[in-house]
């Protein structure tokens, strides 16, 4: 996190709260090239789902939304447990979704507050 002097205009109570932030990796599906082919359901809901799934047992990945808007190039979001660019690179790029061109995908790091959840 940032030295305290950078958050001049933050209440006290925010500024405890901040300090527990930490980095975690992100990443953001977008629809690849065969997105719309007729095979793609079979691939996300047979090989891709449940390779996710292993991660999120493993808990490597502790966050995931699909995107359900159909007017948008992305997919889903996820969140990694981890700092490791290059790790999270690896599964992706053994994910079967990606392989076969469903999906694309971008890393970047994000901070968040350990504990959150959706309600």
């Amino acid at each position: 996190m940032s030295s305290p002097a950078a958050f001049q205009f933050v209440s006290p109570e925010v500024l405890t709260k901040l300090a527990t932030i930490k980095p975690y990796i992100l990443v953001v599906l977008t629809k690849g090239e065969n997105y719309g082919l007729s095979d793609s359901p079979r691939i996300i809901q047979s090989e891709h789902l449940p390779y996710i799934f292993e991660q999120r047992r493993n808990n490597q990945m502790v966050l995931t939304m699909p995107v359900m808007d159909n007017n948008t190039n992305l997919a889903a979001v996820a969140v990694y447990n981890t700092t490791d660019k290059d790790e999270v690179q690896r599964l992706l790029d053994k994910d079967p979704a990606i392989m076969a061109g469903v999906f694309d995908y971008e890393i970047v790091t994000g901070m968040g507050l350990p504990g959150d959840k959706l309600p």
